[in-house]
C-alpha cells in the first residue's frame, strides 16, 4: 500500500506550508501512524516531546481532558448525523482500557455515501478540538499540534476513503484550494462545525456526565430524529 503523498510544497504554490515531524519521516514503513502525521498544521513542540508524552505536552487538568475527548467524539458523532447517518453509541472509556483504541469512540451504524461526509466526519474531531480550545483560552501551537499528531487514525480512515474513491492519495501540503489536500478538508469540516455547534457542545457535556450514550440518546441531544436525513 503506497503511503499518501505529504511533502512541503514548493515555491509559487498557493498554499500555506505545513511543518515536518522528523521522527514521522524517519519511521520505519511498519509504523502505521507515520504517514499520517509527516506534516502537520502546527509545528512539532520545541520541548523533548517524545520523551514526556504528548499528555505532558497538552498539560490539560483531569476535567479540561475530558472535555476535551468528549468534544472531539461528539463532534465527530454530531456531524455524521447531521449528514443523514446514525450512530450506535459514543462511549468514554475508562483509564486503562484500550479495547477501542484511544480514550473514547463512536460506533458508526453501517452507512453509504459522499466521500465528503465521511470526510469530514473523519476530521470533525481534531478541528472541534482546535475550536473548543480557542473558545475556552487554552489554546496553544503545542495542544493543537498533539490534537493533530493523536488523530493519525481518523486521518488515516479518510485517507484510505479518498485512495479508494479516487484512486489516488490524499495530499498533506496546506493546499487550501484542492480538494484532494487534507487542508481542503479542513475548510470543509470547520464549515460543517459551524451548522451544529451549540448540539456538539450539548452532545459533549452529556458525555462527559454519562460517559455513555446509545445513538438514540445521541441524535435526541443533538436535536435530531433518530432517523433524521439532512435535506
Amino acid at each position: 500500500m503506497a503511503d499518501p503523498v505529504a511533502h512541503p510544497p514548493t515555491e509559487g504554490d498557493s498554499m500555506t506550508a505545513w511543518f515536518a515531524n522528523s521522527d514521522a519521516l524517519s519511521a520505519p514503513a511498519a509504523d502505521e501512524r507515520a504517514p499520517w502525521v509527516r506534516y502537520t498544521r502546527n509545528p512539532p513542540p520545541l520541548c523533548d516531546w517524545e520523551s514526556i508524552g504528548t499528555d505532558a505536552v497538552s498539560a490539560y487538568t483531569s476535567d479540561e481532558q475530558t472535555m476535551n475527548t468528549a468534544v472531539h467524539e461528539a463532534a465527530h458523532a454530531t456531524v455524521f448525523m447531521n449528514a443523514g447517518y446514525q450512530i450506535g453509541c459514543i462511549s468514554l472509556h475508562e483509564p486503562g482500557d484500550h479495547s477501542h483504541g484511544g480514550r473514547a469512540h463512536v460506533r458508526y451504524l453501517p452507512a453509504s455515501g459522499p466521500w465528503l461526509d465521511w470526510a469530514v466526519t473523519c476530521a470533525a474531531g481534531e478541528r472541534a478540538e482546535t475550536r473548543w480550545m480557542r473558545e475556552n483560552g487554552l489554546w496553544s501551537s503545542d495542544r493543537a499540534w498533539v490534537s493533530e499528531r493523536l488523530a493519525w487514525s481518523d486521518r488515516r480512515q479518510l485517507g484510505l476513503a479518498y485512495r479508494d474513491c479516487y484512486g489516488k492519495n490524499l495530499a498533506f501540503q496546506g493546499d487550501h484550494a484542492g480538494p484532494g489536500d487534507y487542508a481542503w478538508v479542513m475548510d470543509r469540516t470547520d464549515e460543517a462545525l459551524d451548522q451544529v455547534w451549540s448540539a456538539v457542545l450539548r452532545l459533549a457535556h452529556h458525555v462527559t456526565e454519562h460517559r455513555y450514550v446509545t445513538g438514540e440518546e445521541a441524535a435526541k441531544i443533538a436535536g435530531f430524529p433518530v432517523a433524521h436525513r439532512a435535506t
